[in-house]
């Protein structure tokens, strides 16, 4: 019966295992998360690991090749409890793996949202975020004399709430 098991990878060196561990044709799961952020005034999506270090992989219990998987280039080796491999229950990968495509954390306002505006014409004032004007600049709603006026400022003056 195959199980799952908890593998350390050596520094930064995740996907190095994952290819190298499909390569020998071995099962392998490297969850990872999509994040959109404000980057020196510019939207930026970037993928980063969920589990940090970990890559999870698939092998037999009894006659699995741990051997191949400890000395894979990018291994470090297996997460143990005493003598025995830590095993990952399956209903924890699958949910991972069925989660893996909708996990999105933005950083980034979206339209609605509420947001301070701090530049050299205004100081720590809310506003609503309408839309991104450009790739440098958004479009913001503040209320001014009790108006709603539509002004455009800097991503880099903003921050969401």
């Amino acid at each position: 019966m195959e199980s799952w098991y908890l593998v350390v990878c050596k520094p930064r060196q995740e996907e190095r295992a994952q290819v190298n561990l499909k390569n020998q044709g071995i099962a392998s799961f490297f969850p990872k998360l999509t994040t959109e952020k404000l980057v020196k005034g510019r939207r930026t999506v970037k993928q980063s690991a969920l589990f940090p270090g970990y890559v999870f992989v698939c092998l037999e219990a009894e006659n699995g090749n741990f051997f191949a998987v400890k000395n894979t280039r990018g291994v470090s080796g297996f997460v143990t409890y005493g003598a025995a491999y830590q095993r990952v229950p399956v209903e924890l990968i699958n949910q991972l793996k069925a989660e893996r495509s909708h996990s999105h954390e933005s950083q980034v306002p979206k339209n609605g949202d509420l947001v301070s505006v701090n530049n050299e014409s205004f100081k720590n004032i809310d506003a609503i975020y309408k839309e991104p004007d450009g790739d440098m600049r958004s479009i913001l709603f503040i209320n001014l004399l009790n108006k709603q006026i539509e002004i455009s400022v800097s991503n880099q003056a903003i921050s969401k709430i």
